[in-house]
């Protein structure tokens, strides 16, 4: 056995030991001695082996660690992200409480970009109801363009031609198409203004007994000229047995039939329009009755019939360019109605007609009132010996005003600002005070201020072109009684001096 091939420290131990020749001749000790020589060898290389296998160990459980904690870094940065996107998607920002793992993070953010795209959804259909609201009032500013500059034309146009002509006849014939373009413009204003009231809130009911049977037929009588146009007829239904002296406000009523009736006969040709009056109930002093308009004129088409009470809209544009108007008048008598807690109805059949229809509920007047509508709005009376001050700045407002009331008998003084009107208040004895807002050297709200310092007696009418509320209010905060809209109609100063005269009530 050659000792180069004994592991050394087993080689260490037979130098020490043992002589070399006692296990070189022994065959038993020699064999003995390899098999611990190759145990000592086999043990090296099993410590070797394990610290190999420990150093690997040691350096695949670094890494995997590592591993782990840059998963846990992107899992911890994903978490902060998720929170991040979910307060910025959330308005109030309020601070997510609690714990909460990441698949709760993940359904939060979830129902956030959920509510997100609903608040998207209403924000994209607001913007197209946005744009078709715009695309209608540039079609109604077209309209209206249309409607008053239609008239205007005729109004210049004739009173060039009055110049020329010297003739009673024509005279008379231009005055008839000068008043009807006129009140044509009158009616397209008064359809504008009444929608800002309504839509302003600034319409109260009025609550005065009259015949509801007589207010019918007296807007019947009063649009068949306008229905013989179109070679229509007006018919009136109305039960036997209703109801008819209630407490309301009459000029409201009129101006919803007027307008449902006159929407009938624009639409219909050599047709019929039948105002119908059915009595459902009377109970506890409350007579509930249906009132119909139906005609046999055009008719709507069912696609169209969401929009007809949709502000600045009419059924189709081409019918407004047939017809005319403004496409308010649905929506006026519509919201009308509303005041009344009713609220409008119909039935229609392209070609064939249509049927307008609301139910109401008025208090019975059981004093059978003789209250007269058309009488009070169509029947100017005199006003002989009415003291009146005008405080007017322009010279053809004041001529016209003081040839309007001449007729009437009143006595008018002329202010030209509101300063001259406070003046002449001071030394005159006057009944009504009709008073412009806007003046130089002192407007109507400043001189009526001063007036009403010394006196909360004397009427003061505002009568202005001034329609918006926020002016009409401040006119009514100072002192001012009521007001007038220029342009206003003759029989409504007619009325609204003698409802404000002592003299005449």
């Amino acid at each position: 056995m050659n000792t180069n091939n004994l592991h050394r420290h087993l080689n260490r131990q037979i130098e020490k030991y043992l002589a070399t020749n006692d296990f070189q001749h022994t065959p038993q000790l020699k064999a003995f001695i390899e098999v611990i020589n190759q145990t000592y060898y086999n043990y090296e290389k099993d410590a070797e082996l394990f610290e190999q296998s420990t150093l690997l160990n040691d350096r695949e459980h670094f890494e995997v660690t590592k591993k782990l904690q840059i998963e846990l870094q992107k899992k911890q940065l994903f978490e902060s992200q998720l929170v991040a996107l979910i307060q910025q998607l959330n308005d109030d920002s309020k601070p997510l409480e609690g714990e909460t793992s990441l698949s709760q993070l993940i359904q939060i953010l979830n129902r956030e970009i959920d509510q997100k795209r609903i608040y998207q959804e209403q924000l994209n259909q607001a913007k197209i109801e946005a744009e078709k609201a715009n695309e209608a009032k540039s079609e109604f500013l077209s309209i209206m363009s249309h409607e008053i500059r239609t008239p205007l034309n005729a109004i210049i146009g004739l009173v060039y031609i009055m110049e020329k002509e010297d003739t009673l006849q024509g005279y008379r014939e231009n005055i008839e198409v000068l008043k009807l373009s006129a009140q044509n413009l009158f009616l397209l204003i008064n359809d504008i203004l009444d929608f800002n009231k309504i839509e302003a809130g600034k319409i109260d009911l009025e609550k005065i007994p009259f015949d509801f049977k007589s207010l019918i037929q007296q807007i019947a009588r009063a649009l068949q000229a306008r229905a013989n146009e179109n070679l229509n007829k007006i018919l009136l239904e109305i039960d036997e047995n209703f109801v008819s002296n209630v407490v309301s406000d009459p000029l409201r009523m009129n101006q919803i039939i007027t307008n449902l009736v006159s929407n009938a006969i624009k639409f219909t040709q050599q047709g019929t329009i039948t105002i119908r009056v059915n009595q459902l109930e009377v109970a506890s002093g409350i007579s509930t009755f249906k009132v119909e308009v139906k005609d046999t004129g055009i008719g709507i088409d069912k696609k169209e019939f969401t929009s007809i009470f949709e502000k600045f809209s009419q059924a189709e544009t081409h019918t407004s360019r047939q017809f005319g108007g403004t496409g308010l008048g649905l929506v006026i008598t519509k919201r009308l109605l509303h005041l009344f807690d009713s609220d409008i109805a119909f039935e229609s059949e392209l070609g064939v007609g249509t049927n307008f229809y609301f139910t109401i509920s008025l208090p019975i007047d059981n004093q059978v009132s003789s209250f007269d509508l058309h009488d009070d709005l169509q029947t100017e009376v005199m006003l002989n010996g009415l003291q009146i001050l005008l405080v007017e700045d322009n010279k053809i407002n004041v001529k016209i005003a003081e040839k309007i009331m001449s007729h009437w008998g009143v006595l008018v003084d002329v202010a030209e600002n509101g300063l001259i009107g406070v003046q002449m208040h001071k030394k005159g004895n006057y009944d009504v005070v009709l008073m412009d807002l806007s003046m130089p050297v002192m407007d109507g709200y400043e001189a009526t201020r001063i007036i009403r310092e010394t006196d909360s007696e004397t009427p003061i009418i505002a009568l202005t072109a001034s329609a918006s509320f926020g002016y009409l209010e401040r006119a009514l905060q100072v002192g001012i009684n009521e007001y007038i809209i220029k342009p206003f109609n003759p029989k409504e100063l007619n009325l609204k001096l003698k409802k404000f005269s002592k003299k005449y009530c």
